[in-house]
């Protein structure tokens, strides 16, 4: 049995796909129905969120706009499980973060005042 049959599908299946050699129009539409799918996760996604503020829907907006799923956000934010957070979720937690910077800088790591005498956990 040669190594190219024993190997498992997806492996020879997509590690060998070369975007370059697809049609254009292809791609096109790829790009079309992926844009359209992130459109309608948006309008799913808004539905579980009726107290987003106008700031954080025209933000959403043009997260979907660039070609990004609103259930991942650019920040690499996770929440506690470890999975990515989404992006309304994402942008209230790091508005809330900077809101406790600002009340605190002293209480957040590297500061150049916080002297606390722990090093780093990692």
């Amino acid at each position: 049995m040669s190594k190219e049959q024993q190997a498992v599908p997806w492996e020879t299946e997509y590690n060998d796909f070369d975007y370059n050699y697809v049609d254009p129009e292809t791609l096109k539409k790829w790009t079309a129905e992926f844009r359209r799918k992130n459109w309608r996760d948006m309008r799913i996604y808004l539905r579980h969120f009726p107290d987003a503020t106008t700031e954080e829907k025209n933000a959403l907006l043009n997260w979907v706009r660039s070609g990004h799923s609103p259930y991942e956000n650019g920040d690499y934010i996770a929440n506690d499980s470890g999975s990515p957070m989404d992006f309304i979720n994402a942008l209230r937690f790091r508005e809330e973060q900077y809101q406790t910077y600002l009340n605190d800088p002293e209480a957040f790591w590297g500061h150049p005042d916080s002297d606390t005498g722990k090093e780093l956990p990692f």
